[in-house]
């Protein structure tokens, strides 16, 4: 009874042994034919070729911030009373155009005061010369009596006492001369004086016109007709937004492809262009499609100085109207004239740093890192790290490895392996 068991049990033990010695069998084999198809498999990709391009740079900017240099405020020169508006908001008005009238109701009585001054100091200096007058016939009298006298002491005709009295008189004669001339002298000062008070007050009046201090618009009035104002008081606000300014700080590795003179084109995307001073329109704008024209008019500092960062300065043509100094979202400038240089399409970048792309060789890809520079939307500049002719991965790049087996198709061409 034991021993037919026990043959049984061993049947059983050598079956189950054989099956799991043939499963080890078929997965071995499943996983060596898997492995074996996967070494095979190839993955469809689509690529370009690095060619040289005529490239137009781009830049893309995520704000742009606007300013005018042509913007001043037209300011009071003297204490006053607004008697009249001569403008209105958005008028064009050019430089040293009137555009207030102040007046100072004292003005004129301190004018008049003025004349009275003058006049008064005139009659003072007339009577000084009478004086001088009186004196000079006095100093006559008394130097013939002098000389009479020194004759007469010299002759003993005449006595000490009476000589010295006679000289005393004569010199008296002589110092009320000279006081009678400085007495003169100080009134004709003083005239001087009052006539530049005068003068003075002559300027003061005529700043009661306030003048446009710059060619541009009017673009706020800071006070109404009726008000008092003092010296020094902005009155209205004047700008020229016909050209605008900003600056961008790029790289010197980048900056020496700019020069001063070159032009872009400047594109604003999903701008609205609101208003912050409410300036008007100019005829022939397209709104939200206009093109505008930048050009650089300035790099600091100059190309011949050390730096690494350098800031290019451009000016805008606005004569359309639509923009102000204000802050502008995700404009772009692009170059308008072309440059020769190695390319790529910009959707081989793997990482957003634009320094990584797989190239394809021998019907397999590889990662390789780039030195790139600028680009105009759909190519990039490559500066180091791919050579003409070579071919890099444009679609799919995602959860690719190196030495990945591929089926190439290049854009624009048929199945190159």
């Amino acid at each position: 009874m034991k021993r037919p068991f026990f043959i049984g049990l061993g049947i059983i033990l050598v079956l189950i042994i054989a099956l799991v010695a043939y499963g080890t069998y078929l997965n071995q084999r499943g996983e060596n034919q898997i492995a074996e198809r996967m070494s095979n498999q190839t993955i469809p990709l689509r690529g370009a070729k690095v060619q040289m391009r005529q490239l137009k740079p781009r830049l893309a900017l995520d704000t742009l911030n606007l300013y005018s240099n042509k913007m001043t405020d037209a300011v009071a020169l003297l204490d006053g009373r607004i008697t009249s508006i001569d403008v209105r908001k958005n008028d064009r008005v050019v430089q040293g155009q009137k555009l207030f009238t102040v007046t100072n109701d004292t003005q004129s009585v301190k004018l008049r005061q003025a004349d009275i001054d003058i006049l008064k100091i005139e009659n003072e200096i007339l009577r000084a010369d009478n004086e001088i007058m009186k004196s000079e016939t006095n100093l006559v009298r008394a130097k013939s009596d002098f000389e009479r006298y020194s004759q007469l002491i010299a002759q003993d005709a005449v006595s000490t006492e009476k000589f010295e009295e006679i000289e005393a008189t004569y010199k008296e004669a002589q110092v009320n001369l000279q006081n009678s001339h400085l007495q003169k002298k100080s009134l004709l000062v003083q005239k001087e004086y009052l006539i530049a008070q005068k003068e003075q007050l002559l300027i003061e009046s005529s700043y009661s016109e306030i003048t446009a201090p710059i060619d541009g618009e009017v673009l706020i009035l800071y006070k109404t007709q009726g008000s008092y104002v003092t010296a020094g008081t902005a009155m209205a606000l004047v700008g020229d937004f016909r050209t605008l300014n900003f600056s961008v700080d790029i790289e010197d590795k980048f900056t020496k492809r700019f020069k001063i003179g070159d032009v872009a084109t400047l594109r604003f995307s999903h701008a609205n262009f609101s208003k912050i001073y409410d300036t008007e329109y100019e005829a022939g704008n397209s709104g939200s499609e206009q093109k505008f024209t930048a050009q650089i008019i300035e790099i600091t500092p100059s190309p011949e100085v050390p730096a690494n960062i350098r800031k290019i300065l451009w000016e805008i043509d606005n004569r359309a109207g639509l923009l102000e100094p204000q802050t502008y979202n995700a404009p772009s400038l692009q170059m308008m004239s072309p440059r020769n240089c190695l390319t790529v399409p910009l959707s081989a970048m793997t990482s957003p740093a634009r320094n990584e792309v797989f190239v394809a060789a021998d019907g397999k890809i590889f990662r390789r890192e780039i030195e790139t520079g600028s680009d105009d939307g759909n190519f990039i500049e490559v500066v180091h790290g791919l050579k003409e002719n070579e071919l890099v991965v444009t679609s799919g790049t995602e959860d690719l490895e190196d030495g990945m087996k591929v089926d190439f198709t290049l854009e624009g061409d048929g199945d190159i392996g």
